[in-house]
């Protein structure tokens, strides 16, 4: 039996987004990093070389999936690292503390899919349904 796809994409007109499931919180934030960085390089390529410690704060969970994603978007813009392990050691509402791996963008080993220059609030939903979260993220393209 195929595992169940970290996330699947939402063609938006301009835009691109993903749509992420897990059977926890931590795992619809990684599974969403995963899923922008993904749609950005093809993951496939990269190496967890290189680790970052990432911690971000909001008022809401909805707010924390948007401040996870800049965050992680502006590590790949400040260092042209691509991310592709995503290991989440503390999550809440408000706050959520992680260890990122990748490796640095090189033009001949990665793809220049998509570029993407912000995560957006537009159709922004994570939500808990039973044992099951799921998230919505639209990515300004």
């Amino acid at each position: 039996m195929a595992a169940e796809p970290r996330y699947e994409v939402i063609e938006h007109t301009a835009d691109v987004g993903v749509r992420v499931r897990g059977a926890t919180m931590a795992e619809v934030f990684a599974n969403a990093a995963y899923g922008m960085f993904d749609l950005m390089s093809g993951n496939e390529a990269v190496r967890p070389e290189v680790e970052r410690a990432v911690a971000v704060d909001a008022h809401d969970r909805e707010e924390l999936m948007v401040n996870w994603l800049s965050e992680l978007l502006f590590v790949f813009e400040t260092e042209r690292l691509l991310l592709s392990d995503f290991e989440i050691a503390e999550i809440d509402e408000r706050h959520v503390r992680a260890t990122v791996r990748g490796e640095r963008f090189d033009p001949d080993r990665h793809a220049s899919n998509f570029d993407i220059k912000a995560v957006t609030y537009y159709g922004l939903h994570v939500t808990q349904d039973d044992s099951t979260w799921m998230a919505t993220v639209i990515f300004d393209v």
